[in-house]
């Protein structure tokens, strides 16, 4: 009887350990997702932040534009969110900004030319919490056989984006 006793100690020493360990793996899996979708969701609200900060550097800069008669470049002044000493502004950038004839920030119609582009206007590198983002040019005549459509895309390497139209100077909202 006393075999037969110790065998059913082990059994249920056993199935207690494996029901243990599956419970902390499972709570392990479901902390690694947690954490995973946490991290991406973080990405897409910097990108979402930028694309609102890009847009307003363009809307700025159209508006200096044509404050100043049209010109082919307007500096573009950055200027903190406090006030200095004796209640000045302080100015944190300065930045040229090529205009095209329509005022809209503009570069050459290559993926290097939005790269330039995001330069000019955020004045920033092209880096989201260690993520590359990466600039692509699309043609509006081969996307829809309208110059106008031409867009400069603004993206990681996965998942979400925005995109700049080059001749409206419009910012559309983050996709995905």
């Amino acid at each position: 009887m006393k075999r037969n006793q110790a065998a059913d100690e082990r059994s249920r020493s056993l199935f207690i350990n494996i029901t243990v360990v599956m419970v902390f793996v499972g709570l392990m899996v479901a902390f690694i997702v947690y954490l995973n979708d946490g991290s991406t969701n973080l990405r897409r609200i910097a990108l979402e932040n930028l694309a609102d900060q890009f847009s307003t550097s363009v809307s700025n800069s159209h508006w200096q534009w044509q404050g100043e008669g049209r010109p082919q470049i307007v500096m573009l002044i950055t200027y903190s969110n406090k006030l200095g000493k004796n209640n000045t502004l302080v100015e944190t950038a300065r930045k040229p900004i090529f205009m095209s004839h329509l005022g809209w920030p503009k570069a050459e119609p290559t993926s290097e030319g939005c790269a330039e582009i995001w330069d000019m206007v955020l004045n920033i590198p092209m880096d989201i919490d260690g993520f590359k983002v990466f600039a692509e040019y699309y043609d509006g005549l081969k996307l829809t056989n309208k110059a106008l459509d031409s867009v400069c895309r603004y993206r990681l390497s996965t998942g979400p984006y925005f995109e700049y139209k080059v001749f409206l100077g419009q910012v559309l909202k983050v996709k995905k």
